[in-house]
């Protein structure tokens, strides 16, 4: 460990805090051998009232909630429960009532992002999410893009639709739920969530997100790297569809028109998007990974089978269907990209608002970005840098 980098990535962050001109409010931690080095708050959680960041506030975690979902499938494959060459309707038949093609679609086609169906239908909006029959519903009806496999084109909430369909199919508990009780609570944490219990007081400590929902599809994946930002315009008016607020700001709490803040979209299970948790608790997740899937007694997943779940699903310089531009893919994860010194062996996820969460096997750390949404041209290259320093700080 380099103090002297981890000092300067923390005085970064304080600065930033301290002026609120990239985000208003964030957290930020790093974990090396599965301790905690690092972890900071600051700015404002709701900026109307005026509430700060605190040890214990919550953040949406937008699409970092991918890698929490793709964790709880390979723990159900290691357990033998499936396999992920196994088709989607060996566990769910009526997946393919509507479209007879999409029976060659395989469980492994859906966390690689290359199942065939990156948005859609336009009926199922936000007001349908804590709506498992209607979900069904729309993943059976929803119509293909692009054959199975063909290629890799990021499915902003379907991936977490089916994710959520088929650990209901395979375990009997939504993703939420197994991760609750194979997870989290197993590693202590109580500040972690997909799918927020019906409670007033955890309510209460959920940062406000302030994130511009109508982003370019890139930007929204938040597996972005500095200096780029493109989307393909049908994929990207899909995505926008799913999540465009469908109620005007409320006079008591103009904050509701924002889909992200609402009550009832926290309580969904959104195994795609809708994680909320601490910096901390999330990285604490993560570090576990950064160390081959074994904490002490708790051993979520073997070395070797998250070796192979992080092994890249598509070829180096393929154009995503949705964003536009190369990305690299695993089982679930995203690969690469997480700062100077990521290699294909890091893996993790980013999210809408400015969020990143990462594992890198090679240096044992984990380290995550939680913040209530991006506010400025140069957040994205400000956010890498910090990304770089925690792999600086950690080199050996």
């Amino acid at each position: 460990m380099k103090p002297g980098e981890i000092e300067r990535m923390a005085d970064a962050f304080g600065e930033t805090c301290e002026t609120g001109e990239r985000f208003h409010g964030a957290q930020m931690a790093l974990f090396r051998d599965g301790r905690r080095v690092l972890d900071v708050g600051g700015g404002v959680a709701r900026h109307r009232t005026e509430e700060p960041v605190r040890d214990d506030t919550l953040f949406v975690m937008f699409s970092c909630t991918k890698a929490l979902a793709s964790l709880a499938m390979l723990m159900l494959y290691e357990r033998g429960a499936f396999h992920y060459d196994e088709a989607v309707v060996a566990y769910w038949p009526e997946f393919a009532r509507v479209m007879p093609e999409k029976a060659a679609i395989t469980i492994r086609h859906v966390l690689s992002h290359r199942a065939g169906f990156p948005g859609g239908p336009d009926w199922l909006t936000a007001r349908l999410w804590s709506d498992r029959a209607a979900i069904r519903k729309a993943m059976e009806e929803v119509e293909l893009s692009f054959p199975a496999g063909s290629k890799n084109a990021y499915h902003a909430m379907n991936f977490g639709h089916m994710v959520n369909e088929l650990i209901q199919r395979i375990d009997g508990r939504d993703c939420g739920a197994f991760l609750r009780d194979e997870v989290f609570e197993p590693l202590g944490l109580r500040d972690i969530h997909v799918g927020l219990p019906d409670d007033e007081r955890l309510e209460a400590r959920v940062a406000w997100c302030y994130n511009e929902m109508n982003l370019g599809v890139a930007r929204s994946t938040g597996v972005v790297v500095p200096g780029h930002e493109a989307s393909s315009g049908e994929d990207a008016a899909a995505f926008a569809g799913a999540i465009e607020p469908e109620i005007g700001a409320v006079s008591e709490m103009p904050e509701l028109s924002h889909v992200f803040n609402r009550p009832a979209t926290h309580r969904a299970v959104l195994p795609a998007a809708g994680g909320i948790a601490t910096a901390r608790d999330l990285t604490a997740v993560l570090s576990v990974l950064a160390l081959g899937g074994r904490r002490g007694d708790v051993e979520l997943v073997s070395r070797e089978g998250l070796a192979a779940a992080t092994a890249p699903t598509n070829r180096a310089g393929d154009l995503d269907g949705t964003v536009g531009w190369p990305l690299r893919w695993s089982t679930g994860f995203s690969l690469g990209f997480h700062g100077d010194g990521s290699t294909l062996r890091t893996f993790g996820h980013g999210g809408a608002g400015g969020q990143e969460t990462f594992a890198d096997p090679d240096r044992r750390i984990a380290w995550t970005f939680l913040t209530n949404g991006e506010i400025s041209d140069d957040f994205v290259d400000w956010r890498y840098r910090l990304q770089s320093m925690a792999f600086a700080a950690c080199r050996e």
